[in-house]
């Protein structure tokens, strides 16, 4: 690129002129929060349905805990849950029962079992899918205000060991 007499920036090997720099318009993206279109990434729609969630459980009058959702690769199934207590959670698949199981001792999160991962990956795989090479969103539920709401919480301990073994992608 070379400048003309005028200081506009000109192609060197071509005859017209190129638009001065200041003046090209960036192409505009979507916000992080935006709606997924047809097309979006299984990571990008696992985010959103988590965060969606996450809106749905502070409605509820939630004010703490993690929504998860897990999609598929080909971006057709997600399952959403919600961290609880061990007596509110679904129950386990006997994959992801056998993955959290095989987390050592002094690695487990004190919540260990109880994260909304299990939980998103067992309903998955209760249906027949097979979430292997899929994506995971998650987001935090605060109380109405609070900053850090729909913020992305990342996997704990327990949960790594369940995101390789199942090849996922955890999406931000």
């Amino acid at each position: 690129m070379v400048r003309n007499r005028t200081g506009k920036v000109a192609a060197k090997f071509a005859r017209e002129w190129v638009r001065d720099l200041k003046k090209v318009k960036r192409r505009r993206r979507g916000t992080p929060d935006a709606r997924p279109t047809r097309n979006a990434s299984p990571a990008r729609q696992a985010s959103y349905r988590a965060r969606r969630e996450a809106d749905r459980q502070q409605r509820n009058g939630r004010v703490n805990g993690t929504a998860e959702a897990v999609t598929t690769a080909d971006g057709r199934h997600t399952a959403v849950s919600v961290s609880d207590g061990p007596d509110k959670i679904y129950p386990h698949h006997r994959e992801v029962a056998r993955a959290l199981d095989s987390v050592p001792q002094n690695l487990r999160a004190p919540w260990h079992g109880n994260c909304a991962l299990p939980q998103s990956l067992s309903k998955l795989l209760d249906r027949g899918v097979d979430p292997r090479g899929g994506a995971i969103g998650a987001a935090r539920i605060r109380a109405p205000g609070n900053p850090g709401h729909g913020a992305h919480n990342p996997c704990c301990n327990s949960c790594k060991s369940l995101r390789n073994e199942f090849d996922l992608r955890e999406a931000l």
